[in-house]
């Protein structure tokens, strides 16, 4: 949310222009009297042609190739993974401003004090570990642990790496000692939900968790007890600063290895991520407790322009399998291709790096295999392709791998290898693979087609409407109630634009800020540069407002015919009679709205 004032966001802008911003990711070009640039956040800049212009009259960036827009406050928040006030706080120091705080400011700047405080525990956290770690003779357990699993303590040190000593209410006491306040130790996700002063953290090696900026967001915790009962690996649940979708373990330490250029690879757990960079693979990070998800893929592609394609190093088991069969489809559906290294002297690469040394895992990671030539490997197991409904289903299983696919030239090249493979004409796989609905497969979390395609429903359309046109918003919003809209994003829109009105925000970058989901800003983003939006037009508010009280209308008529059945077999007269008349003036308002959008 917003919290510095209008002045200040327009003394920026107007100090910094988006040449200047874009120029730190970007070369600029000028055509025809416009600034463009190859865009930074798809292709990873190596476009033949520029795509993306810059608008200098109204500070604003558009690519005409991704789709992406804003202005700088979206620009350095995309490149650098910034909040909106930290991306603020950056500019303005760039630009000399001195930042002025908005007039209704106070939840935010207690919320924002919250996060700072939670930044300095963790750091503050990470650090006392680790000293345990190092100097505590308690501690000699957990580096004696380390050593036997061939973990340098250059690497110990490039992690952070950390000892919580045993004991269920050290931390609570010690932190108390250090002036903390019980209510915020509650918050703090280090200690037990059910018994509020014991530590989440006993006698674990600790992997502290860093987002790209380098601060401790979160822990990780390896258990050392031994004890059945208790989870090997224990993370910090979500916080204020932590999230577990959009973070992953490693991120700031292969920060400068995927900047250059160096492809990700995404292992399976933290003591995997240690042993390849180790080994010298400095680009590898991992999730945290959970599979590589689709947000994770999409911050990875928006924060590193470079990426050309994924490593996946899953565990050679059955999960494993699985998790890569996953990512693969996964990324396809994000644009990318994957390559797979499969281990063949461990389960992975931290066994590997324990009991043979970096050379042999070196050795094991040089021959990678397509994502395609994966998933045949693991389909052929799975059909028996020598009967024709085994070639049927080996077909279908590719089905949300190839769909996704834009590139028409890759997709035919692997339909054609389908074809070859097993002996069945191209038009028969295209016709298989279009018969396939995207979900038929149970692959979860998986965003096969684009949330949004060209065309907007009524509801989206009016409410970018309203966002380019915020001062209209007051005097429609009786007319069109929050309860009318039956879709989310139109519902966050309509939320923002309350929030707006509420705290005086006329600034559109102000207004961007207020969302959180990065497709919503942009789509917003888009609308603010666009004429279709930006231009007045009546006639056309008011027929999309009008259609939308009709399927409003028609949804209560729906649940009043409902209404009426179940009460008539409880034999409730009085009720009945009431939700016939209310029936009655819905079925009215409905006949007349249809009217006025025929006659319209």
């Amino acid at each position: 949310m917003a919290s510095f004032s209008n002045k200040s966001i327009e003394e920026i802008k107007s100090r910094l222009p988006i040449t200047t911003v874009m120029a730190d990711y970007a070369f600029i070009e000028r055509k025809g009297g416009s600034a463009w640039v190859k865009c930074p956040f798809h292709g990873g800049g190596n476009e033949r042609t520029a795509s993306c212009r810059l608008n200098e009259d109204n500070g604003t960036f558009h690519c005409f190739g991704c789709g992406k827009s804003g202005d700088i406050f979206t620009l350095v928040m995309e490149k650098e993974g910034y909040d909106f006030p930290l991306a603020v706080e950056n500019l303005a120091k760039r630009a000399g401003v001195q930042l002025e705080l908005s007039s209704n400011n106070d939840s935010k700047s207690a919320t924002r004090n919250e996060k700072e405080e939670l930044y300095n525990l963790y750091n503050r956290l990470a650090n006392t570990f680790q000293y345990i770690l190092k100097n505590n003779s308690n501690a000699q357990r957990a580096r004696d642990y380390l050593k036997n699993r061939n973990i340098s303590e250059e690497m110990q040190d490039t992690f952070l790496l950390g000892y919580a000593p045993p004991g269920a209410r050290w931390l609570y006491n010690f932190l108390l000692n250090k002036g903390y306040s019980k209510d915020f130790l509650v918050k703090s996700g280090l200690f037990s939900k059910n018994y509020p002063d014991f530590s989440l953290f006993q006698d674990r090696i600790m992997f502290p968790i860093r987002d790209r900026q380098g601060r401790v967001i979160a822990f990780s915790g390896r258990d050392l007890s031994g004890n059945e009962r208790v989870g090997k690996y224990v993370n910090s649940p979500e916080t204020l600063i932590y999230q577990k979708k959009d973070n992953l373990f490693g991120l700031y330490e292969a920060k400068q290895a995927i900047s250059s250029g160096i492809n990700p690879i995404i292992a399976e757990g933290n003591f995997d991520v240690i042993a390849l960079h180790q080994a010298g693979f400095k680009s590898s990070l991992a999730s945290l407790g959970t599979a590589f998800t689709d947000q994770m893929c999409k911050n990875l592609i928006r924060w590193f322009s470079k990426i050309t394609h994924f490593n996946l190093l899953f565990d050679n088991d059955s999960a494993g399998i699985k998790e890569t069969e996953k990512a693969i489809i996964l990324l396809s559906s994000n644009q990318m291709n994957a390559f797979v290294h499969t281990l063949k002297r461990g389960k992975d690469a931290s066994e590997i790096l324990e009991k043979y040394g970096r050379a042999s895992l070196e050795e094991e990671l040089s021959n990678p295999i397509s994502g395609f030539d994966y998933l045949v490997k693991i389909y052929k197991k799975k059909y028996d392709i020598k009967t024709a409904k085994g070639r049927s289903d080996f077909v279908k299983a590719f089905s949300l791998f190839i769909s996704p696919i834009r590139s028409q030239v890759e997709r035919d090249s692997y339909i054609l290898s389908l074809s070859n493979m097993l002996g069945v004409n191209t038009q028969a796989i295209i016709h298989d693979l279009g018969n396939v609905k995207g979900r038929e497969r149970d692959i979860d979390d998986i965003q096969v087609y684009p949330s949004q395609g060209s065309n907007l429903t009524i509801e989206m359309r009016a409410m970018l409407y309203f966002a380019c046109h915020r001062n209209l918003f007051p005097q429609y919003r009786n007319r069109l109630r929050f309860a009318d809209l039956l879709e989310e994003n139109p519902k966050v829109i309509y939320v923002a634009l309350e929030d707006a009105m509420r705290e005086g925000i006329s600034d559109d970058s102000l207004f961007l800020s207020l969302f959180s989901d990065d497709e919503l800003r942009n789509d917003v983003a888009i609308a603010l540069s666009l004429d279709e939006y930006r231009e007045m037009n009546a006639e056309a508010l008011e027929e999309l407002l009008d259609r939308i009280s009709l399927k409003a209308l028609e949804k209560r008529r729906l649940i009043t015919s409902e209404q009426i059945r179940l009460e008539s077999e409880l034999n409730e007269s009085l009720s009945i009679r009431e939700l016939l008349e209310k029936k009655r003036d819905l079925d009215f308002e409905i006949k007349a709205l249809k009217e006025k959008l025929r006659k319209g």
